[in-house]
């Protein structure tokens, strides 16, 4: 709780502004280093029960599945300069069936937006989605290289800070504050 204190007189005026901007907030967490676990051609983290991970690199792209206890939508980040500004985002989350995904930017220290706006271009391809037993999983992919300037760049063996977050029940949108948030190193193998 002391933490927690300590964190909201940190941000000072920040924090009403943070509360009005509708935008998806990754910020603050501190960093873990979670044991990484392989199987079957795959690598993945697990941060609480039914909240990771997992990956694998296929020829030119790599694939994550990322699942969260919530109903609405799910988020992975990577190497942000400062809190969320310049992190690779995708997010994502399964509307009827449907996965819907979008590739979006750190633009500020607690903002985020699409690739799109700012000049990119939207390079998640979602696989597939579905929301079991108050669980949302989505598996994706993005290129190792996209060469858009609002992508990170991924290869074996890179460590990255990653960002993860989840919003309330049933917010299937981008835009929505997190429920929970929190950010890892990992090396990525």
């Amino acid at each position: 709780m002391h933490k927690l204190h300590n964190m909201f007189a940190r941000l000072g005026l920040v924090l009403p502004l943070v509360l009005l901007v509708p935008t998806l907030v990754f910020a603050g967490g501190g960093k873990e280093e979670p044991a990484v676990q392989q199987s079957n051609g795959r690598s993945s983290v697990q941060v609480d029960e039914n909240w990771g991970f997992s990956w694998r690199f296929i020829e030119d792209s790599i694939e994550f599945t990322v699942s969260a206890p919530t109903t609405g939508w799910i988020g992975i980040g990577f190497d942000p300069s400062r809190m969320m500004k310049d992190a690779d985002y995708i997010l994502a989350y399964v509307d009827n069936g449907t996965v819907y995904a979008r590739d979006d930017w750190g633009t500020g220290n607690t903002s985020h937006g699409p690739d799109t706006g700012q000049g990119g271009t939207d390079n998640v391809t979602a696989i597939s989605g579905a929301e079991s037993d108050g669980v949302t999983t989505v598996t994706f992919s993005v290129p190792l290289d996209s060469g858009d300037r609002y992508d990170k760049t991924f290869a074996p063996g890179k460590s990255h800070t990653v960002l993860l977050a989840y919003g309330a029940e049933g917010a299937d949108n981008f835009t929505g504050m997190h429920r929970k948030r929190t950010s890892i190193e990992v090396v990525l193998e």
